[in-house]
Protein backbone atom coordinates (compact mmCIF):
# COMPACT_ATOMS: atom_id res chain seq x y z
CA UNK A 1 0.00 0.00 0.00
CA UNK A 2 1.33 3.22 -0.69
CA UNK A 3 2.40 5.53 1.94
CA UNK A 4 3.71 3.03 3.88
CA UNK A 5 6.18 0.08 3.79
CA UNK A 6 4.17 -3.29 2.86
CA UNK A 7 4.77 -6.38 4.67
CA UNK A 8 4.78 -9.81 2.89
CA UNK A 9 1.10 -10.21 4.37
CA UNK A 10 -0.27 -6.95 2.82
CA UNK A 11 2.15 -8.24 -0.34
CA UNK A 12 -0.12 -11.25 -0.59
CA UNK A 13 -3.60 -9.67 0.02
CA UNK A 14 -2.96 -7.64 -2.90
CA UNK A 15 -2.76 -9.94 -4.54
CA UNK A 16 -5.39 -12.30 -3.45
CA UNK A 17 -8.03 -9.29 -3.78
CA UNK A 18 -7.12 -9.64 -7.86
CA UNK A 19 -7.19 -13.11 -7.88
CA UNK A 20 -11.23 -12.07 -6.04
CA UNK A 21 -12.01 -9.54 -8.67
CA UNK A 22 -11.10 -11.56 -11.63
CA UNK A 23 -13.03 -14.80 -10.11
CA UNK A 24 -15.97 -12.43 -9.38
CA UNK A 25 -15.95 -11.65 -12.93
CA UNK A 26 -16.12 -15.22 -14.04
CA UNK A 27 -19.47 -15.82 -11.08
CA UNK A 28 -17.88 -18.32 -9.20
CA UNK A 29 -19.85 -20.63 -6.82
CA UNK A 30 -20.27 -19.00 -3.10
CA UNK A 31 -18.37 -21.80 -1.30
CA UNK A 32 -15.15 -20.13 -3.43
CA UNK A 33 -16.72 -17.07 -2.45
CA UNK A 34 -16.76 -17.84 0.88
CA UNK A 35 -12.92 -19.01 0.93
CA UNK A 36 -12.37 -15.51 0.43
CA UNK A 37 -13.69 -13.79 3.04
CA UNK A 38 -9.85 -14.32 4.29
CA UNK A 39 -9.02 -11.43 1.60
CA UNK A 40 -11.49 -9.08 3.26
CA UNK A 41 -10.19 -9.97 6.61
CA UNK A 42 -6.41 -9.37 5.14
CA UNK A 43 -8.00 -6.21 3.97
CA UNK A 44 -9.42 -5.36 7.20
CA UNK A 45 -6.52 -6.34 9.10
CA UNK A 46 -4.76 -3.74 6.51
CA UNK A 47 -6.63 -0.91 7.47
CA UNK A 48 -6.10 -1.33 11.33
CA UNK A 49 -2.52 -1.38 10.61
CA UNK A 50 -2.55 1.81 8.54
CA UNK A 51 -4.77 3.52 10.91
CA UNK A 52 -2.15 3.10 13.25
CA UNK A 53 0.51 4.54 11.29
CA UNK A 54 -1.84 6.76 10.41
CA UNK A 55 -2.34 8.19 14.36
CA UNK A 56 1.31 7.68 14.67
CA UNK A 57 2.22 10.11 11.95
CA UNK A 58 -0.05 12.66 13.26
CA UNK A 59 1.36 12.46 17.19
CA UNK A 60 4.59 12.70 15.25
CA UNK A 61 3.68 16.09 13.26
CA UNK A 62 1.86 17.14 16.51
CA UNK A 63 5.33 16.76 18.43
CA UNK A 64 6.86 19.52 15.57
CA UNK A 65 3.95 21.80 15.94
CA UNK A 66 4.40 21.96 20.01
CA UNK A 67 8.05 22.37 19.42
CA UNK A 68 7.84 25.33 17.08
CA UNK A 69 4.55 26.58 16.50
CA UNK A 70 5.43 29.30 14.35
CA UNK A 71 6.90 27.40 11.63
CA UNK A 72 4.56 24.30 11.51
CA UNK A 73 1.42 26.31 12.03
CA UNK A 74 0.32 26.32 8.60
CA UNK A 75 1.04 22.33 7.70
CA UNK A 76 -0.26 21.14 10.75
CA UNK A 77 -3.60 22.60 10.35
CA UNK A 78 -3.78 21.74 7.01
CA UNK A 79 -3.19 17.81 8.12
CA UNK A 80 -6.00 18.55 10.69
CA UNK A 81 -8.58 19.67 7.84
CA UNK A 82 -7.53 16.52 5.80
CA UNK A 83 -7.97 14.50 8.94
CA UNK A 84 -11.39 15.96 9.63
CA UNK A 85 -12.26 15.74 5.72
CA UNK A 86 -11.00 11.54 6.00
CA UNK A 87 -12.81 10.71 8.78
CA UNK A 88 -15.94 12.69 7.41
CA UNK A 89 -15.63 10.43 4.18
CA UNK A 90 -14.80 7.48 6.01
CA UNK A 91 -17.39 7.52 8.08
CA UNK A 92 -20.02 7.91 5.51
CA UNK A 93 -18.73 4.77 3.69
CA UNK A 94 -18.62 2.78 6.61
CA UNK A 95 -22.68 3.97 7.20
CA UNK A 96 -23.36 2.91 3.51
CA UNK A 97 -21.85 -0.58 4.19
CA UNK A 98 -24.02 -0.77 7.10
CA UNK A 99 -27.34 -0.09 5.23
CA UNK A 100 -26.41 -2.75 2.44
CA UNK A 101 -25.95 -5.32 5.57
CA UNK A 102 -29.88 -4.06 6.53
CA UNK A 103 -30.92 -4.06 3.11
CA UNK A 104 -29.46 -7.23 2.21
CA UNK A 105 -30.40 -8.66 5.59
CA UNK A 106 -33.75 -7.49 5.52
CA UNK A 107 -33.08 -6.53 9.65
CA UNK A 108 -33.22 -3.19 11.83
CA UNK A 109 -30.29 -1.61 13.07
CA UNK A 110 -30.82 -2.65 16.16
CA UNK A 111 -30.75 -6.11 14.86
CA UNK A 112 -27.40 -5.77 13.39
CA UNK A 113 -25.82 -4.80 16.28
CA UNK A 114 -27.58 -7.31 18.68
CA UNK A 115 -24.86 -9.14 19.78
CA UNK A 116 -26.64 -11.37 21.92
CA UNK A 117 -28.83 -13.58 18.81
CA UNK A 118 -27.85 -16.91 17.00
CA UNK A 119 -26.80 -14.15 14.27
CA UNK A 120 -23.81 -12.18 14.72
CA UNK A 121 -23.72 -9.27 12.00
CA UNK A 122 -21.21 -6.74 13.34
CA UNK A 123 -18.07 -7.97 15.23
CA UNK A 124 -17.14 -5.10 16.45
CA UNK A 125 -19.78 -3.05 17.96
CA UNK A 126 -17.23 -0.97 20.10
CA UNK A 127 -15.68 0.22 17.20
CA UNK A 128 -18.34 1.35 15.25
CA UNK A 129 -19.93 3.32 17.75
CA UNK A 130 -19.33 6.51 16.68
CA UNK A 131 -19.52 8.61 20.49
CA UNK A 132 -16.68 6.18 21.53
CA UNK A 133 -14.41 6.92 17.99
CA UNK A 134 -14.19 9.81 15.43
CA UNK A 135 -13.63 7.16 13.09
CA UNK A 136 -15.93 3.80 12.77
CA UNK A 137 -15.44 0.81 11.34
CA UNK A 138 -18.34 -1.98 10.89
CA UNK A 139 -16.75 -5.40 10.53
CA UNK A 140 -19.23 -7.65 8.41
CA UNK A 141 -19.42 -11.11 9.86
CA UNK A 142 -20.12 -12.71 6.58
CA UNK A 143 -20.95 -15.65 7.93
CA UNK A 144 -24.77 -14.32 8.65
CA UNK A 145 -24.78 -12.49 5.14
CA UNK A 146 -27.74 -14.20 4.09
CA UNK A 147 -28.52 -14.25 1.23
CA UNK A 148 -24.58 -13.82 -0.04
CA UNK A 149 -25.29 -15.65 -3.07
CA UNK A 150 -27.42 -12.63 -4.33
CA UNK A 151 -26.77 -9.82 -6.19
CA UNK A 152 -30.34 -8.19 -5.90
CA UNK A 153 -29.42 -6.12 -2.71
CA UNK A 154 -26.56 -4.94 -3.98
CA UNK A 155 -28.11 -3.65 -7.49
CA UNK A 156 -31.33 -1.80 -5.79
CA UNK A 157 -28.65 -0.03 -3.51
CA UNK A 158 -26.27 0.51 -4.91
CA UNK A 159 -27.41 1.09 -8.82
CA UNK A 160 -30.92 1.74 -9.24
CA UNK A 161 -31.06 4.01 -5.81
CA UNK A 162 -27.97 5.79 -6.88
CA UNK A 163 -26.03 5.81 -3.83
CA UNK A 164 -23.18 4.63 -6.20
CA UNK A 165 -23.68 7.38 -7.58
CA UNK A 166 -23.66 9.59 -4.18
CA UNK A 167 -20.60 7.59 -3.49
CA UNK A 168 -18.53 8.66 -6.40
CA UNK A 169 -19.67 11.78 -6.28
CA UNK A 170 -18.07 11.88 -2.21
CA UNK A 171 -14.58 10.45 -3.43
CA UNK A 172 -14.08 12.33 -6.37
CA UNK A 173 -14.52 15.63 -3.98
CA UNK A 174 -11.84 14.39 -1.38
CA UNK A 175 -9.50 13.22 -3.91
CA UNK A 176 -9.73 17.22 -5.71
CA UNK A 177 -9.66 18.04 -2.28
CA UNK A 178 -6.53 16.66 -1.15
CA UNK A 179 -5.17 17.39 -4.85
CA UNK A 180 -5.80 21.03 -4.05
CA UNK A 181 -4.52 21.10 -0.68
CA UNK A 182 -1.39 19.99 -1.13
CA UNK A 183 -0.87 21.92 -4.35
CA UNK A 184 -2.01 25.05 -2.43
CA UNK A 185 0.98 24.37 -0.11
CA UNK A 186 3.82 22.72 -1.87
CA UNK A 187 3.18 23.91 -5.52
CA UNK A 188 3.90 20.79 -6.83
CA UNK A 189 1.52 19.30 -9.22
CA UNK A 190 0.04 16.36 -6.86
CA UNK A 191 -2.58 14.68 -9.31
CA UNK A 192 -0.34 11.44 -10.62
CA UNK A 193 0.38 11.06 -6.77
CA UNK A 194 -2.91 10.33 -5.95
CA UNK A 195 -5.09 7.13 -6.36
CA UNK A 196 -8.89 7.17 -5.58
CA UNK A 197 -9.84 7.47 -9.86
CA UNK A 198 -13.39 7.02 -10.41
CA UNK A 199 -13.26 6.62 -14.24
CA UNK A 200 -15.57 5.47 -16.23
CA UNK A 201 -14.35 2.46 -19.07
CA UNK A 202 -14.92 1.92 -22.85
CA UNK A 203 -15.50 -2.30 -23.17
CA UNK A 204 -14.51 -3.56 -26.82
CA UNK A 205 -18.05 -2.73 -27.91
CA UNK A 206 -17.60 0.79 -27.88
CA UNK A 207 -20.48 0.68 -24.74
CA UNK A 208 -19.39 2.99 -21.79
CA UNK A 209 -19.32 1.51 -18.66
CA UNK A 210 -19.70 4.17 -15.73
CA UNK A 211 -17.82 3.61 -11.84
CA UNK A 212 -20.95 2.90 -10.38
CA UNK A 213 -21.73 -0.35 -12.71
CA UNK A 214 -17.74 -1.44 -13.12
CA UNK A 215 -17.96 -1.95 -8.94
CA UNK A 216 -21.63 -2.93 -8.08
CA UNK A 217 -23.22 -3.87 -10.75
CA UNK A 218 -23.70 -7.75 -10.85
CA UNK A 219 -22.15 -7.47 -7.26
CA UNK A 220 -22.89 -10.34 -4.54
CA UNK A 221 -22.88 -8.72 -0.86
CA UNK A 222 -19.67 -10.74 0.23
CA UNK A 223 -17.71 -8.91 -3.02
CA UNK A 224 -19.13 -5.69 -2.37
CA UNK A 225 -18.05 -5.11 1.58
CA UNK A 226 -15.27 -6.45 0.46
CA UNK A 227 -14.74 -4.07 -2.57
CA UNK A 228 -16.00 -0.95 0.00
CA UNK A 229 -13.12 -1.79 2.54
CA UNK A 230 -10.79 -1.75 0.02
CA UNK A 231 -11.81 1.82 -1.12
CA UNK A 232 -11.25 2.92 2.48
CA UNK A 233 -7.71 1.33 2.69
CA UNK A 234 -7.43 3.49 -0.73
CA UNK A 235 -8.45 6.72 1.42
CA UNK A 236 -5.95 5.98 4.30
CA UNK A 237 -3.10 5.52 1.26
CA UNK A 238 -4.41 9.14 0.48
CA UNK A 239 -4.49 10.75 3.78
CA UNK A 240 -0.96 9.16 4.79
CA UNK A 241 0.63 10.45 1.23
CA UNK A 242 -1.10 13.83 1.72
CA UNK A 243 0.46 14.13 4.94
CA UNK A 244 3.75 13.43 4.53
CA UNK A 245 3.76 15.63 2.18
CA UNK A 246 2.95 18.20 4.76
CA UNK A 247 5.30 16.63 7.56
CA UNK A 248 8.30 16.55 4.45
CA UNK A 249 7.65 20.05 3.34
CA UNK A 250 8.43 21.40 7.13
CA UNK A 251 11.96 20.14 6.89
CA UNK A 252 12.96 17.41 8.95
CA UNK A 253 16.71 18.69 9.27
CA UNK A 254 15.71 21.50 11.61
CA UNK A 255 14.66 19.81 14.33
CA UNK A 256 14.55 16.11 16.22
CA UNK A 257 12.30 13.24 15.16
CA UNK A 258 11.20 10.91 17.22
CA UNK A 259 11.83 8.42 14.58
CA UNK A 260 13.12 8.71 10.99
CA UNK A 261 12.63 6.06 8.43
CA UNK A 262 13.86 5.53 4.98
CA UNK A 263 10.77 4.39 2.60
CA UNK A 264 10.75 2.05 0.13
CA UNK A 265 7.92 2.82 -2.69
CA UNK A 266 8.05 0.72 -5.78
CA UNK A 267 6.31 1.16 -8.84
CA UNK A 268 5.01 -2.45 -9.28
CA UNK A 269 6.19 -5.54 -6.93
CA UNK A 270 5.31 -7.45 -9.75
CA UNK A 271 8.02 -7.57 -13.01
CA UNK A 272 7.82 -9.19 -16.35
CA UNK A 273 10.75 -10.94 -17.58
CA UNK A 274 13.01 -8.28 -19.78
CA UNK A 275 11.79 -5.00 -17.94
CA UNK A 276 12.58 -3.02 -15.18
CA UNK A 277 12.03 -2.19 -11.22
CA UNK A 278 11.31 0.90 -10.30
CA UNK A 279 11.32 2.48 -6.92
CA UNK A 280 11.46 5.31 -5.48
CA UNK A 281 12.96 6.01 -1.85
CA UNK A 282 12.92 9.00 0.56
CA UNK A 283 13.10 10.29 3.78
CA UNK A 284 10.18 11.44 5.55
CA UNK A 285 10.04 14.79 6.43
CA UNK A 286 13.13 15.92 4.50
CA UNK A 287 13.27 19.22 2.78
CA UNK A 288 13.06 18.74 -1.21
CA UNK A 289 16.37 21.05 -1.21
CA UNK A 290 18.25 18.92 0.86
CA UNK A 291 20.46 16.49 -0.81
CA UNK A 292 21.42 13.09 0.27
CA UNK A 293 22.95 9.92 -1.47
CA UNK A 294 21.22 6.35 -1.53
CA UNK A 295 23.57 3.39 -1.50
CA UNK A 296 21.93 -0.33 -2.20
CA UNK A 297 22.53 -4.02 -3.19
CA UNK A 298 20.90 -6.73 -4.85
CA UNK A 299 20.64 -9.99 -3.44
CA UNK A 300 20.89 -8.98 0.27
CA UNK A 301 18.25 -8.33 2.86
CA UNK A 302 20.43 -6.26 5.50
CA UNK A 303 22.79 -4.28 3.82
CA UNK A 304 25.69 -4.80 5.92
CA UNK A 305 26.06 -8.09 4.22
CA UNK A 306 26.52 -6.24 0.89
CA UNK A 307 30.09 -6.59 -1.10
CA UNK A 308 31.41 -3.50 -1.84
CA UNK A 309 31.84 -4.26 -5.71
CA UNK A 310 28.11 -4.84 -5.62
CA UNK A 311 26.89 -1.43 -3.71
CA UNK A 312 25.56 1.37 -5.81
CA UNK A 313 25.12 5.30 -5.39
CA UNK A 314 22.25 6.81 -6.51
CA UNK A 315 21.67 10.94 -5.70
CA UNK A 316 18.42 12.78 -4.57
CA UNK A 317 16.97 15.00 -6.90
CA UNK A 318 13.97 17.12 -5.25
CA UNK A 319 14.27 15.08 -1.87
CA UNK A 320 13.47 11.24 -3.72
CA UNK A 321 15.92 9.00 -4.61
CA UNK A 322 14.94 7.06 -7.49
CA UNK A 323 16.09 3.38 -8.75
CA UNK A 324 15.78 1.25 -11.24
CA UNK A 325 16.98 -2.48 -11.56
CA UNK A 326 17.13 -4.53 -14.64
CA UNK A 327 14.72 -7.64 -14.26
CA UNK A 328 16.58 -10.33 -15.93
CA UNK A 329 16.91 -12.88 -13.25
CA UNK A 330 13.33 -14.73 -12.18
CA UNK A 331 11.84 -15.50 -9.27
CA UNK A 332 12.14 -13.28 -5.68
CA UNK A 333 14.97 -10.15 -5.94
CA UNK A 334 16.37 -8.76 -2.63
CA UNK A 335 17.54 -5.52 -2.18
CA UNK A 336 18.59 -3.38 0.52
CA UNK A 337 20.66 -0.18 1.25
CA UNK A 338 21.36 3.17 3.29
CA UNK A 339 20.12 6.75 3.21
CA UNK A 340 22.77 9.04 3.97
CA UNK A 341 22.37 12.26 5.57
CA UNK A 342 23.99 14.78 7.07
CA UNK A 343 22.83 16.27 10.75
CA UNK A 344 22.57 19.96 10.62
CA UNK A 345 22.99 20.03 14.55
CA UNK A 346 25.96 17.44 14.72
CA UNK A 347 27.14 17.80 11.60
CA UNK A 348 27.92 14.04 11.12
CA UNK A 349 26.27 11.83 8.27
CA UNK A 350 23.97 9.65 9.64
CA UNK A 351 22.28 6.64 8.19
CA UNK A 352 18.78 5.18 7.63
CA UNK A 353 18.64 1.74 5.95
CA UNK A 354 16.14 0.08 3.58
CA UNK A 355 15.13 -3.24 2.60
CA UNK A 356 12.64 -4.13 0.00
CA UNK A 357 12.08 -6.88 -2.09
CA UNK A 358 10.11 -7.80 -6.04
CA UNK A 359 9.23 -10.43 -7.68
CA UNK A 360 10.41 -11.24 -11.49
CA UNK A 361 7.91 -13.41 -13.57
CA UNK A 362 8.57 -14.71 -17.12
CA UNK A 363 5.68 -14.00 -19.63
CA UNK A 364 2.92 -15.96 -19.41
CA UNK A 365 -0.77 -16.53 -20.45
CA UNK A 366 -3.04 -19.23 -20.02
CA UNK A 367 -4.83 -20.25 -23.66
CA UNK A 368 -6.86 -23.42 -23.71
CA UNK A 369 -9.49 -24.61 -26.08
CA UNK A 370 -12.98 -24.85 -23.97
CA UNK A 371 -14.37 -28.02 -25.52
CA UNK A 372 -11.05 -29.87 -27.08
CA UNK A 373 -6.92 -30.05 -27.88
CA UNK A 374 -7.30 -29.26 -31.53
CA UNK A 375 -9.57 -26.66 -33.63
CA UNK A 376 -11.94 -27.55 -36.55
CA UNK A 377 -12.10 -25.80 -39.76
CA UNK A 378 -15.38 -24.26 -40.84
CA UNK A 379 -16.37 -23.70 -37.10
CA UNK A 380 -16.26 -21.00 -34.54
CA UNK A 381 -13.80 -22.78 -31.88
CA UNK A 382 -14.34 -21.28 -28.29
CA UNK A 383 -11.04 -20.47 -26.63
CA UNK A 384 -10.20 -18.29 -22.86
CA UNK A 385 -7.68 -16.24 -22.71
CA UNK A 386 -5.90 -14.44 -19.30
CA UNK A 387 -2.54 -13.60 -17.73
CA UNK A 388 -1.72 -13.20 -14.02
CA UNK A 389 -1.22 -9.84 -12.88
CA UNK A 390 -3.22 -8.19 -15.77
CA UNK A 391 -6.77 -7.72 -16.38
CA UNK A 392 -8.73 -9.56 -19.34
CA UNK A 393 -9.59 -6.50 -21.37
CA UNK A 394 -5.88 -5.19 -21.25
CA UNK A 395 -4.95 -8.40 -23.24
CA UNK A 396 -4.63 -8.17 -27.03
CA UNK A 397 -4.88 -11.85 -28.73
CA UNK A 398 -4.41 -12.66 -32.21
CA UNK A 399 -3.90 -15.23 -34.42
CA UNK A 400 -0.90 -16.16 -36.86
CA UNK A 401 -0.04 -15.90 -40.39
CA UNK A 402 -3.49 -14.85 -41.27
CA UNK A 403 -4.69 -18.44 -40.57
CA UNK A 404 -7.83 -17.91 -39.18
CA UNK A 405 -9.82 -14.99 -37.49
CA UNK A 406 -10.51 -14.47 -33.98
CA UNK A 407 -13.53 -12.62 -32.86
CA UNK A 408 -14.60 -11.42 -29.20
CA UNK A 409 -17.31 -12.83 -27.20
CA UNK A 410 -16.88 -11.47 -24.14
CA UNK A 411 -13.52 -9.45 -22.97
CA UNK A 412 -13.85 -9.05 -19.77
CA UNK A 413 -13.97 -12.56 -18.85
CA UNK A 414 -11.57 -13.60 -21.64
CA UNK A 415 -13.91 -15.01 -24.14
CA UNK A 416 -13.27 -15.74 -27.74
CA UNK A 417 -13.95 -18.04 -30.98
CA UNK A 418 -11.79 -18.55 -33.12
CA UNK A 419 -12.58 -19.77 -36.56
CA UNK A 420 -9.36 -21.15 -38.43
CA UNK A 421 -8.13 -20.82 -42.23
CA UNK A 422 -6.63 -23.39 -44.55
CA UNK A 423 -3.36 -24.44 -42.39
CA UNK A 424 -2.94 -27.51 -40.71
CA UNK A 425 -1.78 -25.54 -37.58
CA UNK A 426 -2.40 -21.72 -36.12
CA UNK A 427 -0.91 -19.86 -33.18
CA UNK A 428 -2.55 -18.25 -30.85
CA UNK A 429 -0.86 -15.15 -29.01
CA UNK A 430 -1.38 -12.89 -26.29
CA UNK A 431 0.31 -9.48 -25.72
CA UNK A 432 -0.28 -6.51 -23.54
CA UNK A 433 1.32 -2.79 -23.24
CA UNK A 434 3.53 -2.53 -20.79
CA UNK A 435 5.12 1.11 -20.15
CA UNK A 436 4.21 2.19 -24.38
CA UNK A 437 5.38 -1.27 -25.74
CA UNK A 438 3.78 -4.54 -26.56
CA UNK A 439 5.14 -6.91 -24.82
CA UNK A 440 4.16 -11.16 -25.79
CA UNK A 441 2.77 -12.82 -22.71
CA UNK A 442 2.47 -16.36 -24.35
CA UNK A 443 1.47 -18.19 -27.31
CA UNK A 444 -0.50 -21.93 -27.84
CA UNK A 445 0.05 -23.74 -31.12
CA UNK A 446 -3.50 -25.42 -32.18
CA UNK A 447 -3.69 -28.03 -34.67
CA UNK A 448 -6.43 -27.59 -37.09
CA UNK A 449 -8.55 -30.60 -38.31
CA UNK A 450 -11.56 -31.45 -40.63
CA UNK A 451 -14.95 -31.83 -39.06
CA UNK A 452 -14.95 -35.43 -39.33
CA UNK A 453 -17.35 -37.34 -41.51
CA UNK A 454 -20.87 -37.87 -40.04
CA UNK A 455 -22.22 -41.41 -39.93
CA UNK A 456 -25.59 -42.11 -42.94
CA UNK A 457 -28.57 -44.02 -41.30
CA UNK A 458 -31.94 -44.63 -42.93
CA UNK A 459 -33.30 -41.88 -40.87
CA UNK A 460 -31.84 -42.42 -37.85
CA UNK A 461 -31.50 -46.80 -38.29
CA UNK A 462 -28.25 -48.42 -39.10
CA UNK A 463 -28.29 -50.38 -42.06
CA UNK A 464 -29.00 -54.16 -41.63
CA UNK A 465 -32.18 -56.30 -42.65
CA UNK A 466 -35.56 -54.68 -43.45
CA UNK A 467 -38.99 -55.72 -44.04
CA UNK A 468 -40.20 -53.56 -47.07
CA UNK A 469 -42.60 -51.65 -45.04
CA UNK A 470 -40.49 -50.90 -42.30
CA UNK A 471 -37.76 -49.76 -44.94
CA UNK A 472 -40.08 -47.28 -47.27
CA UNK A 473 -41.02 -46.20 -43.59
CA UNK A 474 -38.44 -45.09 -43.07
CA UNK A 475 -38.04 -43.36 -46.39
CA UNK A 476 -35.04 -41.45 -46.29
CA UNK A 477 -30.96 -41.19 -45.79
CA UNK A 478 -29.60 -39.12 -43.31
CA UNK A 479 -26.10 -37.97 -41.35
CA UNK A 480 -25.56 -37.04 -38.38
CA UNK A 481 -21.81 -36.62 -36.56
CA UNK A 482 -21.37 -39.30 -33.97
CA UNK A 483 -19.22 -38.34 -30.75
CA UNK A 484 -18.78 -34.82 -31.90
CA UNK A 485 -18.54 -31.86 -29.37
CA UNK A 486 -20.14 -29.10 -31.31
CA UNK A 487 -23.19 -30.66 -31.94
CA UNK A 488 -24.98 -28.04 -34.03
CA UNK A 489 -23.48 -28.31 -36.79
CA UNK A 490 -25.17 -30.13 -39.53
CA UNK A 491 -24.59 -31.48 -42.84
CA UNK A 492 -27.49 -32.23 -45.08
CA UNK A 493 -27.72 -34.95 -47.55
CA UNK A 494 -27.44 -33.68 -51.19
CA UNK A 495 -27.35 -37.02 -53.36
CA UNK A 496 -26.87 -40.78 -53.29
CA UNK A 497 -26.77 -43.89 -55.81
CA UNK A 498 -28.85 -47.17 -54.83
CA UNK A 499 -27.42 -50.38 -56.56
CA UNK A 500 -29.00 -53.54 -56.35
CA UNK A 501 -29.03 -56.81 -58.06
CA UNK A 502 -31.86 -59.40 -59.10
CA UNK A 503 -30.39 -62.59 -60.64
CA UNK A 504 -28.38 -61.31 -63.52
CA UNK A 505 -30.06 -58.24 -63.20
CA UNK A 506 -28.39 -54.98 -62.11
CA UNK A 507 -29.81 -51.74 -61.45
CA UNK A 508 -28.23 -48.57 -60.35
CA UNK A 509 -30.61 -45.50 -59.56
CA UNK A 510 -29.18 -41.78 -58.53
CA UNK A 511 -30.88 -39.93 -55.91
CA UNK A 512 -31.26 -36.48 -55.17
CA UNK A 513 -32.16 -34.98 -51.65
CA UNK A 514 -32.13 -37.68 -48.29
CA UNK A 515 -35.70 -38.89 -49.31
CA UNK A 516 -36.30 -42.58 -51.33
CA UNK A 517 -37.38 -41.22 -55.03
CA UNK A 518 -40.62 -42.61 -56.91
CA UNK A 519 -38.12 -45.21 -59.07
CA UNK A 520 -36.23 -46.18 -55.69
CA UNK A 521 -40.02 -47.13 -53.59
CA UNK A 522 -41.09 -48.95 -56.91
CA UNK A 523 -37.97 -51.17 -56.77
CA UNK A 524 -37.64 -51.89 -53.01
CA UNK A 525 -41.68 -52.71 -53.39
CA UNK A 526 -40.55 -55.13 -56.32
CA UNK A 527 -37.48 -56.51 -54.26
CA UNK A 528 -37.62 -60.08 -53.81
CA UNK A 529 -36.37 -62.06 -50.63
CA UNK A 530 -32.45 -61.77 -49.70
CA UNK A 531 -32.55 -59.16 -52.28
CA UNK A 532 -29.68 -56.45 -51.22
CA UNK A 533 -30.14 -52.73 -51.82
CA UNK A 534 -26.31 -50.88 -51.53
CA UNK A 535 -26.80 -47.18 -50.93
CA UNK A 536 -23.48 -45.72 -51.87
CA UNK A 537 -21.96 -42.20 -53.42
CA UNK A 538 -23.45 -40.27 -50.38
CA UNK A 539 -22.65 -36.10 -51.07
CA UNK A 540 -23.48 -34.50 -48.19
CA UNK A 541 -23.40 -30.24 -47.84
CA UNK A 542 -21.50 -28.46 -44.84
CA UNK A 543 -23.29 -25.43 -43.26
CA UNK A 544 -20.40 -22.70 -45.33
CA UNK A 545 -21.57 -24.68 -48.32
CA UNK A 546 -18.55 -27.12 -48.93
CA UNK A 547 -20.25 -30.46 -50.30
CA UNK A 548 -18.08 -33.75 -49.44
CA UNK A 549 -18.31 -37.68 -50.65
CA UNK A 550 -18.59 -39.97 -47.92
CA UNK A 551 -16.63 -43.25 -47.96
CA UNK A 552 -19.16 -45.33 -46.27
CA UNK A 553 -22.19 -47.28 -47.28
CA UNK A 554 -25.41 -48.19 -46.04
CA UNK A 555 -26.74 -51.58 -46.76
CA UNK A 556 -30.57 -52.34 -46.27
CA UNK A 557 -31.24 -56.42 -46.91
CA UNK A 558 -34.87 -57.46 -47.79
CA UNK A 559 -35.80 -60.35 -45.46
Amino acid sequence: MAGAKETPRQKMIGMMYLVLTALLALNVSVGVIDSFSNVNKGIESSISSIEKKIDDYYNTFEQQYQKDKVKTAKPWQKAQEIRVKTDELINYIEGVKLELLLENNGITREQAFNQEGEEIYILNPDRADVNKHRRIFHEINFADVNPKDKEDAVVRMMIENGKATELRTKIEEYRQYIIKTIEDYTHHEYDSHIGLKTEDITNVAGEVVSWEHQNFDKVIPPAAFTIINNMVAEIQTAEFDAIAELFKSIGASDYKFNKLEAKVFPKSTYVLSGGEYEAQIYIAGTDTERKFDAKFARGVKDFKDAKANAIQTVSSKDGVVTIKIPAQQEGEQLFAGVVEMVNPETGKIEPYHFESSFTVAPPAATVSPTKMNVMYRNIENPISVSAPGFKNEDIKVTVSNGNGTIKEVNKTKGEYVVTPGKENETIITASTMVDGKEIALGTQVFRIKAVPDPMPSFNGKEGGTFSKNDLLSLGSVDVKLVDFDFADYEFKVVSYVVQTTVGSFSSKEPNNGSKFSDKIIKNINSAKRGQTFYFSDIVVREPNGDERRLKAILKAEIK
